[in-house]
């Protein structure tokens, strides 16, 4: 028998988002209207995540809301316009995506909310992380060890935390704030289980003993903001142990202020990850809201690309 999951928390999202832009409920409706029950109870899920979290931001869900928009209209917009006259992003440094973006706290707090919305109201953003949740995290063995590089959010932690199958989990970042932050939302979500959460650049990390080793390693939304994505997968492919897989999601032909390297589509980031030395194991692309994945590779329109490799034994 099928039991019908009720989605209040993610209608809750949709309505205050088009209660305060009504424009965009035909954007936010397409994006619904084209997933599976599977990535929608994903999305209901991350979406019961997401307002557990709006009360310790000041203004709570009125400001994500705000500051969704703000992602929308005055982030992506302006960069989407200059990629469309260029065929290129704006920027193409880490330094000048710092100088831009990372260094200015206020900026970098309303593009990080508006980013937590887009998880659950952009479409190929959803099923990025459904197929996290539902491919990523079953494909890893019972006991496994859990490495995300980049934790953000910390709502991919979270997920991994909630599955209960592994022994270890662990979060490494560059930024004490973002480890910071990161800790603070896994605290308001009531996550028990232990996460090591370190303060860590991935190029700068010791050679690693073999009782060090990752059966699993996460790189979401990651390698467009590096100069050297190649030498970034080798890095922490070290991390691996052998047989290990790692999850690489990265936007192409997605311009925003901090994305410097440029992916054209899912071949690509496929073939960075065989680069790296990796074996690709599966890999699929996920089309922004409202079209095909043909039309979005033909007119360059964003595509979410998550590639599943493996450290080759």
């Amino acid at each position: 028998m099928t039991v019908a999951v009720s989605r209040d928390a993610l209608h809750t999202i949709a309505q205050a988002v088009t209660a305060a832009w009504p424009e965009h409920a035909g954007f936010i409706g397409k994006s619904l209207s084209g997933r599976s029950d599977a990535v929608l109870d994903v999305s209901e899920r991350l979406s019961d995540a997401i307002l557990k979290l709006a009360p310790s931001i000041e203004g709570g869900m009125t400001t994500l809301v705000a500051d969704y928009r703000f992602l929308c209209e005055e982030i992506v917009l302006p960069e989407e316009m200059f990629f469309r006259r260029n065929d290129r992003y704006r920027l193409s440094s880490f330094e000048d995506a710092n100088r831009e973006c990372y260094a200015n706290a206020p900026f970098m707090d309303r593009y990080m909310n508006g980013l937590l919305l887009s998880d659950v109201l952009w479409s190929n953003h959803a099923h990025a992380f459904a197929y996290f949740v539902d491919q990523y995290l079953t494909h890893l063995p019972e006991g496994a060890r859990h490495l995300e590089i980049g934790p953000g959010h910390g709502l991919l932690l979270y997920f991994a935390a909630a599955s209960g199958q592994l022994s270890k989990i662990a979060g490494w970042d560059v930024s004490p704030t973002s480890i910071a932050k990161t800790r603070h939302a896994l605290d308001l979500l009531g996550v028990t289980a232990p996460v090591d959460l370190t303060l860590q650049d991935l190029f700068a990390a010791p050679a690693p003993g073999e009782d060090a080793l990752f059966d699993g390693i996460v790189m979401s939304e990651i390698l467009e903001h590096l100069e050297q994505p190649v030498a970034a997968l080798q890095s922490a492919a070290r991390w691996l142990a052998p047989g290990g897989c790692l999850w690489i999601n990265v936007p192409a032909n997605s311009p925003a202020p901090d994305h410097i390297f440029l992916f054209d589509g899912l071949d690509h980031a496929q073939a960075i990850a065989r680069e790296a030395g990796l074996e690709v194991i599966d890999a699929v692309a996920f089309p922004m809201s409202g079209t095909t994945l043909a039309r979005a590779e033909k007119h360059k329109l964003s595509i979410s690309c998550s590639v599943l490799a493996r450290r080759p034994r």
